[in-house]
């Protein structure tokens, strides 16, 4: 069953103020939550940023996390059914957009290896004397066969 969040649970928060953060809660919009509280439009964004309304809106949301059991996890094995039942249909458009969800999720990042850059050594040794060589031409010349290995 899913437990809803009242006012009562908003403890410590005046009538109006509770009335806010559920309010705003519902698309986290300060102005429309401000104005279907009772307050000016634009008194929303500084209640969004006062500490006892950013901890009940904190409690709010944990609330909703707690009871829809969604997590990382859940979402993953979503896609992956989302998936199989397009690629079964013959929807391959469909296919194809829950597959590029999978393969960018935090727990397959399939596409890691292109967020890296592999230098060989020799590439690397390169850099290294070139910078060598930009530092030493800044301080006295250094006569000295420098050996990285």
């Amino acid at each position: 069953m899913i437990k809803r969040v009242n006012i009562t649970d908003l403890t410590g928060l005046p009538h109006k103020e509770a009335l806010f953060v559920i309010e705003y809660c519902k698309d986290f919009a300060p102005r429309r939550a401000a104005v279907a509280a009772g307050y000016a439009a634009d008194t929303g964004y500084r209640l969004r940023e006062r500490f006892d309304i950013v901890a009940c809106i904190d409690f709010v949301i944990a609330q909703r996390l707690e009871t829809s059991h969604i997590d990382a996890e859940w979402l993953l094995l979503e896609a992956v059914d989302n998936h199989l039942i397009a690629r079964q249909s013959g929807n391959i458009n469909a296919s194809n957009t829950a597959l590029n969800l999978v393969a960018k999720h935090v727990f397959v990042d399939a596409f890691a290896a292109e967020k890296v850059e592999v230098n060989s050594d020799k590439e690397i040794m390169e850099r290294l004397m070139r910078g060598r060589k930009r530092l030493s031409d800044q301080d006295e010349p250094d006569d000295e066969e420098v050996s990285f290995f």
